[in-house]
Parts: structure tokens; sequence; C-alpha cells
């Protein structure tokens, strides 16, 4: 194949490591001898999907798997991806054995506007009060907002968070925080969404999705057991 430079790609935070990550349209093609049995995806424009991770929406059903492409375009199946990651037979990419999807009509920010202040601003609404918020440009985020608006009933942690377990596992880049602020939206593990409401230190890891932006009120709001709490993109 041809050698082409891939244009208009957003560059993200992918699983701890730094890749060029699109959305295409286009379709999947099969390879030619001595390449039988191995599949590549063409762009309706011509361009191919390569050396990198690609949204993909292959059969056209407005849901999106993610794909991982090698140098020469060659899609990547039932293994593990240099940067370490599994994809099964198909060539979706998967944790604890499950296709990880977004939905392909997700309306995404401005990318111009998302590389110059590098956040997605979102409205947090804890009960009755609204809190304005910015999320990072991450792939947990990336894949979060393709929920929203999303209302869930938060549970009570130890006087200072609220959590809550999706029913689907997101992308991770977990690290070592140190001091918890309140106004804090992290994730724990690959499920666990958790805002917190006063500051502490800790030796947990967490994946950073955000940071309410002025949470005074904050505590007020939460209260002292479950709360209904709404993500909308503002």
């Amino acid at each position: 194949m041809k050698r082409l430079l891939l244009t208009g790609l957003c560059s993200l935070i992918f699983m701890g490591t730094v890749a060029q990550i699109t959305a295409f349209a286009g379709e999947w093609r099969t390879g030619a001898v001595p390449n039988e049995g191995r599949w590549w995806y063409a762009n309706e424009d011509g361009i191919y999907a390569e050396n990198g991770w690609y949204w993909l929406d292959g059969n056209k059903d407005d849901i999106e798997e993610c794909y991982y492409f090698d140098s020469q375009g060659w899609m990547l199946s039932g293994t593990t991806t240099p940067d370490g990651y599994a994809v099964n037979a198909d060539g979706a990419w998967t944790q604890n054995q499950r296709v990880q999807v977004r939905n392909a009509n997700y309306d995404r920010p401005d990318e111009t506007e998302a590389e110059e202040n590098n956040m997605i601003q979102v409205i947090i609404q804890v009960g009755e009060r609204e809190f304005e918020a910015d999320l990072l440009t991450n792939a947990s985020v990336e894949s979060l907002v393709t929920h929203f608006p999303l209302t869930v009933t938060m549970g009570e942690m130890n006087g200072s968070e609220k959590y809550y377990y999706l029913p689907t596992a997101l992308p991770t880049d977990a690290q070592s925080i140190g001091t918890i602020h309140a106004g804090d939206f992290m994730l724990f593990g690959s499920d666990c969404l958790v805002l917190f409401y006063e500051d502490f230190r800790t030796s947990y890891r967490y994946t950073r999705l955000g940071h309410i932006s002025t949470p005074a009120g904050l505590a007020e709001a939460m209260g002292e057991g479950s709360v209904s709490v709404t993500f909308r993109l503002r």
C-alpha cells in the first residue's frame, strides 16, 4: 500500500501513552497474496489507517470500536499491541475480555479550542446545585463523555467522597495522587467514578478526570448519604 500522511488527528493521552487517535468513515478491505486474511481500513478519501489506534464504525451500527494498525496499515488481532493492550480475534480493543466502544454520533468538542485549553467544559449537578467543571482530554474522559448526559446515584464513602460504579470499564492511566482536593473528579480502578468534596492525603492510585472549578458549597450539596448527580456537557 502507498504510504499517505494522515491529517486532522487529535493527540490524546491514551491508556497511559501518547497516541494518535481519530475516527474514520470508510470500509474494511482484506489483503491480497501474500497477505490473505489480513485486514486494513480505507477512508472515503483514500487515506488508510496506520501506525496507531483508530475508532471505527466498520459495520455502520453507530457504535465505534477501537483498533490498532501497524506502520504498514495492517490491523492487529488476537494479540497484545506494541503499547501493551489486548485486541481480540476481530481486532477490537478489550479490557477484562470486554470490547470497549463509544457512540459514533458523539459530538466532540471543537478540536482547535481543545488544543488551546486542553479541557472539556461540563456541568456537574449535585441534587439541585450546579457546578462548573473542566475535564481533561484523555482517553478516560473521551470514553466517559459519550454517555453524557448521565444521571447516577452516588454512594457515600468516608465523609469525603461520593462514588458510582459504571456498567462498563473506561481506559485508565492510574497514578499516585498524594493530595486530594475538594472538587477533584477521578476514576478508581477502571469503572468507579469518584467525586471528592474534602481535602485529604491518600496513598491510593487514581486516573484523573477533571476538577470542579469553584467547589464552594460542594460539601453541603453532597450531604451525608447517597445523592443524585448529573453530568452533562456545557
